[in-house]
C-alpha cells in the first residue's frame, strides 16, 4: 500500500486551472445505501449532520499546473460533467438484480484480502437470466479448466461466455465476459442481439455464492485487457424516471502517476444545504499484480455508477486531516474529477 505524503493537495479543472483543497471538519459516518429507488430524505444516516457548503475551501490559484492527467473540456468549477461512452445495456433484467455489488468494486482489493478485481459483480439466484449487453458474437462458450486461459488460474470463471461487438465510435473491439455461469444457451459464432438471453447466473468456478461476474476488454480478448463496466453500462433511471449518473476521478501526483488510496468517501445531497441521503465508500483501484485499467479518454482510477441526480461531497483524510471536493451529478451524465497530490 503506498502512504500518500503531502505538503499541498490540488484540485485539477478539466480545463487546466488548479485550486487549493484545505481542511473541513471531521468526517461523518459512511454505510452504503441501496439502489435503486432513488435515495431521500428518509435514508438520512442516523445520527449525522450535513457538513455544510463551504466556498472557502476552494481557493483558486494563478498559475495552472499542465500535467498529463488534465482532462479537456470546459469548465471553471473544478470538474468536468460530460457525455460518456455508455454503450452496453444491463445483463441482467428486472426482476433480478441489477445494480452493481458496492462492496467488491472495478479495481478494488476489499481491503487487501483479494487480487484486484477486473470486473462488477451482480448478485443474483442461481437460474436468473444473463442478457448479453450488446449486439456480437460469441466468440466463447464453454469453461476455462484447459487452453486458451482465459484468467492466470484454471478454472477461475467456471462457465463462461465472452462475446465480441463492434459498437459506434470504437476503432476496436470490445469484449463482455460473463463468468460463474449455471448454464450456457449460445454457441461459438452465434451472433446475439442486446438483451438476448445468453445463460444463466450461478456460482460455477471460484465463486462466492451466487452470482453473475461481468467484465469488459478492450481492444482484446485476454485478463489484462479489462476496463471498468461502470464507464460503459447505460446509467439506471430511477423511479422518478431521471436517469442516474456517474463519477469517475482520479488520484495522482505532481507527475501524473496515479495513487492508491483506501479511505475515499463519496456523500450525497439532493440539494445543497440540505440533508444527507447517502454515502459511498470507495478504493481506488489498486496497484498489484495483474492491475487493472484506466479508460484511454477519462484516465481514472476511481468510478461509481447508478448515482442519484445531485450535489456531492468527496472527501478523505490525508496525515489526519480532511478534505473535500463538492462536484455535481447530472442525469445521463459523467462527472469527472482528478486530485494532484504534490
Amino acid at each position: 500500500m503506498l502512504i500518500l505524503l503531502a505538503s499541498s493537495i490540488l484540485a485539477v479543472a478539466c480545463n487546466g486551472a488548479t485550486e487549493t483543497l484545505t481542511p473541513d471538519r471531521p468526517s461523518v459516518g459512511v454505510t452504503a445505501s441501496p439502489l435503486p429507488p432513488r435515495p431521500t430524505a428518509s435514508l438520512l444516516l442516523s445520527g449525522t449532520v450535513p457538513p455544510p457548503l463551504n466556498t472557502d475551501t476552494l481557493t483558486p490559484i494563478a498559475t495552472a499546473i499542465a500535467t498529463a492527467t488534465d482532462i479537456p473540456c470546459d469548465s471553471t468549477t473544478g470538474y468536468c460533467v460530460e457525455v460518456g461512452h455508455f454503450l452496453l445495456e444491463r445483463p441482467i433484467a428486472l426482476p433480478g438484480t441489477i445494480t452493481i455489488d458496492p462492496t467488491y468494486l472495478y479495481g478494488s482489493t476489499q481491503n487487501g484480502t483479494r487480487q484486484p478485481h477486473h470486473g462488477v459483480e451482480f448478485y443474483d439466484a442461481s437460474g436468473t437470466p444473463v442478457l448479453a449487453a450488446a449486439d456480437g458474437v460469441v466468440i466463447v462458450a464453454g469453461d476455462d479448466k484447459g487452453s486458451p486461459p482465459y484468467s492466470p488460474w484454471p478454472n477461475f470463471y467456471g462457465s463462461l461466455i465472452v462475446l465480441e461487438h463492434h459498437l459506434p465510435d470504437l476503432n476496436q473491439p470490445l469484449f463482455t465476459l460473463y463468468g460463474h455461469l449455471s448454464k450456457i444457451e449460445v454457441q461459438t459464432g452465434q451472433h446475439v442481439r442486446a438483451g438476448e438471453k445468453i445463460g444463466e447466473a450461478g456460482a460455477s468456478g471460484e465463486a462466492t455464492g451466487s452470482h453473475l461476474h461481468f467484465e469488459v476488454r478492450l481492444g482484446e480478448n485476454d485478463y489484462d485487457s479489462n476496463r471498468n463496466p461502470v464507464l460503459w453500462l447505460k446509467p439506471l433511471s430511477y423511479e422518478d424516471g431521471n436517469p442516474s449518473g456517474v463519477v469517475a476521478g482520479r488520484f495522482a501526483d505532481g507527475k501524473g502517476n496515479p495513487l492508491y488510496y483506501t479511505g475515499l468517501n463519496i456523500q450525497y445531497f439532493p440539494e445543497l444545504g440540505g440533508p444527507q441521503a447517502a454515502a459511498y465508500p470507495v478504493e481506488t483501484y489498486a496497484p498489484e499484480d495483474h492491475p487493472v485499467h484506466a479508460d484511454d479518454k477519462w484516465q481514472e482510477n476511481f468510478a461509481l455508477g447508478d448515482l442519484p441526480t445531485g450535489h456531492y461531497r468527496i472527501s478523505f483524510i490525508l496525515a489526519s486531516v480532511l478534505y473535500e471536493r463538492w462536484v455535481e451529478v447530472k442525469p445521463g451524465k459523467l462527472t469527472v474529477v482528478t486530485f494532484i497530490v504534490e
